[in-house]
């Protein structure tokens, strides 16, 4: 479909009741590097690889989720466990190519990390 421009990339920005707990999560367990992080204004930026995603502080917001492509997704699988993050849907070899699990962070956000299995699954 022509647009009249590119779509590049996009980037969930979840929101975390404990900025520094989420942070914590997602460069501890997940991997991700602190791109950016203002605590004063409730707000970090992380990247890794080619996923970004923005914490930003909000106590009233209702958990939100998030799907993060990875490689070798039983490695990831393996950390997280390892980590004692809550996982709460275990590693699954899903009838449309995907092999994926979902982990909750500190705000119950809920993310969940897969590894396309089957060629030409890729969207």
């Amino acid at each position: 479909m022509a647009t009249g421009f590119e779509l590049l990339s996009m980037r969930p920005n979840l929101p975390v009741r404990d900025l520094a707990a989420a942070v914590a999560f997602y460069r501890d367990v997940l991997g991700f590097g602190v791109a950016h992080e203002d605590a004063g204004a409730g707000f970090a930026l992380m990247r890794g690889g080619g996923a970004e995603l923005a914490l930003v502080s909000d106590e009233a917001s209702l958990p939100q989720g998030a799907y993060l492509y990875v490689t070798a997704v039983e490695t990831a699988y393996r950390r997280c466990a390892d980590a004692g993050a809550h996982i709460t849907y275990e590693l699954t070899l899903e009838p449309w190519g995907l092999r994926n699990f979902v982990v909750e962070d500190p705000s119950a956000n809920k993310i969940a990390i897969g590894e396309w299995m089957a060629q030409g699954g890729q969207a």
